[in-house]
């Protein structure tokens, strides 16, 4: 046995960034999706699973076939690719590694499959498709890979870039060879391809069973991959681990699929367990998805598409946790994509196509590494009417887990002012009714009245002057500023900030305070706690209304707010009949139009439900002091 590398004749030189390897680097976790994809496609026993073994082993290096040579190689390719530095320093420690005693390795077997057919020139076999060509795949159309691209990931994990394999068939033929996917190298004179063969003369492979050396010989049908100079990391077995459990989870689950990880045994009664186990990290999620399918609280429904045929969908919903993400998954039991969906309630998904003709078609719209289905896959728009189906399909189902909502539509205030001007179409009220006023804002169908509070009006501007509020005596640095613009009008000077002087900007929608530096008419003796806010509408006839408030930073004192209406040209406060929390605390309303005195919850936001004395339709602005 022995490595061969054919001349280069004068053909294209290959440099070190092969585009196959290049495409799995730094993802250890493609190996376990690859690998465990092709042991799939070629299951033999239908009644049993497949069962995928990774372990790391320690090869001496007398027991490596040719290695010196192979060492010599790899002083070539280092010297040949002198000026490229990632090139050059790859190969040094890639020599350095092949003089060692040992070298690490991970060893890859799987069984129940039918091992790797054909010989070294049937273009129709798995074995010619597999290690004597690039770019080509002999998968039927029910079959997990389709570009013959995956074989690479197994290159990107080795700091050699060889592999070899060694496979015993359901024909009853042994086959082993080792590939390396190197750079074009120079011995001597003679210029060399890139990619070379461990095996007899001109590359071909060893087919008789006692030629196969026997730390690589396999006993039961099946095929191993051994990956040389293999990065044996502290937590390599937990991330391969985590790999398969993302991917795999519902090939484990139908009990298609066994994995050992050195020890770890992954199958379908400890899926569980090794779920749980992982859950706590950050980003890992595949046991939401398991929960989403399994529980009994899921809803489920299932429907016949034009294109796909048969498919079904399971839908978890109401888990705070819950990514709103549906896991996406075909014939093969692998978790293609992690789809993300809009949706007012939060909900995990599990969306399943396993007959073949719909199998068919999302294989034909995945690229090479099939972590998407893409409806401009293989060429632009060839499959988007089989996308839009899938995804029209999870939407519709989606929509039935938010509830209905039986109130007319209402026109957003102001909404005209970032809209093109439409002479046919009159502006409309919040109540739907035509608004005949030329120039008034959309969404105002009369002016709020303004209101006096302790004897002085409110000063005229979009924003309520916190001073003018909560009144007393001596002066302040602080002003209130918000979200929006406003001409000033009251007696705070500017804010350092940025905001107005005056009386601040509009609070319209989601608002902001923040600190500033001015006069005040006396609300300074309270200090102003900047704060964030939400308002909108509890019922159509607008007599009452919710608002979410949260303050900028934790604050321990009790508060006081000030709920203000904001109009085109004026601001008043509001007659409120009762004020209660989201959880149906009662608040008190106090006779200058304040409320409180209130503590905000340590963390999160704090909802109020206001009813108003008489029903009115306007935008807020929220003011808080300390009590």
């Amino acid at each position: 046995m022995k490595w061969s590398f054919a001349n280069n004749g004068g053909g294209e030189e290959s440099g070190f960034h092969h585009a196959g390897v290049e495409t799995f680097k730094g993802r250890q976790q493609s190996l376990a999706r690859e690998i465990i994809q092709n042991s799939l496609d070629a299951r033999v026993d239908q009644n049993k699973p497949v069962k995928v073994h990774f372990e790391v082993v320690q090869l001496k290096r007398k027991s490596i076939p040719d290695i010196d040579s192979l060492t010599s190689t790899f002083k070539q390719c280092a010297k040949y690719w002198s000026t490229d530095a990632k090139a050059r320093k790859f190969f040094k420690e890639a020599e350095k590694l092949s003089v060692q005693p040992t070298v690490a390795a991970l060893k890859i077997g799987d069984y129940n499959t039918s091992g790797l057919l054909g010989d070294d020139d049937d273009r129709k076999g798995n074995w010619f498709n597999l290690i004597r060509c690039s770019g080509s795949s002999s998968k039927l159309s029910g079959e997990g890979g389709s570009f013959g691209i995956g074989k690479n990931a197994p290159f990107a994990a080795s700091k050699m870039r060889v592999v070899l394999y060694s496979t015993y068939n359901s024909d009853g033929g042994h086959a082993f060879q080792g590939v390396g996917r190197l750079v074009t190298h120079q011995d001597g004179k003679t210029k060399l391809q890139a990619t070379g063969y461990l095996g007899l003369d001109n590359g071909n492979a060893i087919r008789s069973k006692t030629e196969v050396p026997k730390e690589f010989r396999r006993s039961e049908k099946g095929t191993d991959v051994v990956v040389l100079g293999f990065d044996v990391s502290p937590d390599w077995e937990s991330d391969l681990i985590r790999s398969v459990l993302d991917s795999f989870w519902p090939a484990i689950h139908f009990q298609d699929l066994e994995v050992e990880v050195g020890d770890t045994v992954i199958s379908a009664k400890t899926l569980d367990t090794l779920l749980d186990r992982f859950s706590s990290d950050e980003d890992f999620t595949a046991h939401m998805y398991y929960r989403a399918f399994t529980s009994p609280e899921v809803i489920e429904s299932e429907q016949k598409l034009p294109s796909l045929k048969e498919v079904s969908l399971k839908l978890l919903a109401g888990q705070p946790d819950s990514p709103k993400r549906v896991a996406m998954i075909r014939k093969t039991g692998m978790v293609i994509e992690l789809k993300q969906f809009r949706s007012v309630v939060p909900f995990c998904g599990v969306f399943m196509c396993r007959n073949n003709s719909g199998n068919a078609i999302l294989r034909d719209m995945e690229p090479p590494r099939h972590d998407e289905w893409n409806p401009d896959h293989p060429e632009k728009g060839a499959n988007r009417a089989a996308y839009r189906e899938f995804v029209e399909y999870i939407r519709e189902q989606l929509a039935k887990l938010a509830p209905q909502n039986t109130e007319k539509t209402l026109t957003i205030p102001e909404l005209s002012q970032f809209l093109p001007d439409d002479e046919d179409s009159p502006e409309q009220g919040f109540d739907g009714s035509p608004d005949e006023t030329p120039g008034k804002p959309e969404g105002f169908t009369r002016k709020p009245e303004e209101k006096k509070i302790d004897g002085r009006p409110m000063r005229q501007g979009r924003k309520a002057q916190p001073d003018s509020v909560n009144p007393g005596a001596g002066d302040s640095d602080m002003e209130q500023a918000g979200d929006g613009d406003g001409d000033g009008g009251g007696g705070g000077g500017q804010g350092d900030n940025g905001g107005g002087g005056g009386d601040g900007g509009v609070g319209q929608g989601d608002g902001k305070s923040k600190q500033g530096k001015g006069r005040s008419g006396g609300a300074g003796s309270k200090p102003i706690v900047p704060v964030r806010f939400r308002a909108f509408p509890s019922d159509p006839s607008g007599s009452s209304c919710c608002v979410i408030v949260s303050p900028e930073k934790p604050i321990k004192s009790e508060v006081l707010l000030y709920i203000v209406a904001v109009g085109d040209d004026t601001s008043s406060s509001l007659d409120l009949t009762s004020a209660t929390t989201g959880v149906g605390q009662q608040l008190s309303v106090n006779a200058d139009g304040s409320i409180g005195p209130i503590q905000f919850p340590t963390k999160g936001s704090l909802t109020l439900d206001l009813m108003l004395k008489k029903p009115r339709r306007f935008a807020l602005e929220v003011v808080a002091h300390e009590a």
